[in-house]
């Protein structure tokens, strides 16, 4: 699985020479996790993360080349949730080294889990409003929460727990970014492409188009290889099939 790995590394390009900060992994992180969100009323709640007027992201990238992604990290940039007093904005960016899976369908079934997994994580005291088209969280943090210590160590421990409990998931760097930078706009156009390549491994499983001169996304095909290489190995069992008819 390596369509998104142009993805995974712009966007170490773009962090890595922040100063982030590297925040303590815990396998026995303990907080309670909700089965179903919460609704905090403002009366409740100590402050907001995101902003739905400026750029921010939420989005995951996988690999199965485990020298891009070969340990677990959770990195922080900005303020930690026990120095936060004000509404502010906020991107998550979850990175995965996962199982090389020869078969594009059971692949694109991992690609897919892994995007519906973030919805099962609920900590208490942490109500997540996610947007999946806009591709952003909006997220409610509770004044009890506060007092009681919640931290992005504890949240990203709790992420990253879940996603280690998975089959075929191997290390995860869960990224956390508070406030306002000026790559945000880059990482807010990673993001869609994210979505490009998703769309497009789909489309490639569901329809495969022998004629690559009209089909609607060329563009994308063009610009990931892992993609045209699986469009290609399409195409040439879809013409061995009606050859095999005639």
């Amino acid at each position: 699985m390596n369509v998104y790995d142009h993805v995974i590394k712009k966007t170490w390009d773009l962090l890595q020479n922040h100063d982030y900060q590297e925040l303590k992994l815990d396998t026995a992180v303990n907080w309670k996790c909700l089965t179903n969100n919460e609704f905090l009323m403002d009366r409740d709640i100590a402050f907001e993360l995101g902003d739905r007027d400026k750029p921010c992201t939420v989005y995951n990238a996988q690999t199965s080349d485990a020298s891009m992604i070969s340990n677990d990290r959770i990195l922080l940039l900005g303020k930690n949730l026990n120095e936060i007093d004000e509404n502010t904005n906020f991107s998550r960016i979850t990175l995965f080294n996962v199982d090389e899976v020869a078969d594009a369908n059971k692949a694109y079934i991992g690609i897919k889990r892994l995007e519906y997994e973030r919805f099962k994580m609920i900590p208490e005291g942490y109500m997540i409003l996610s947007s999946s088209l806009a591709n952003k969280e909006n997220i409610r943090v509770s004044k009890k929460a506060v007092e009681q210590g919640i931290s992005f160590e504890i949240i990203g421990n709790l992420y990253l727990n879940h996603y280690k409990k998975l089959e075929g998931v191997n290390h995860v760097w869960v990224i956390f970014l508070v406030g306002d930078y000026p790559f945000m706009g880059d990482l807010v156009d990673l993001s869609k492409e994210v979505d490009e390549i998703t769309n497009a491994y789909d489309h490639i499983l569901k329809n495969v188009i022998l004629d690559c001169e009209v089909c609607p996304l060329k563009p994308i095909c063009e610009d990931v290889e892992a993609l045209r290489e699986l469009h290609f190995s399409r195409i040439d069992e879809k013409r061995k099939r009606l050859f095999e008819k005639k």
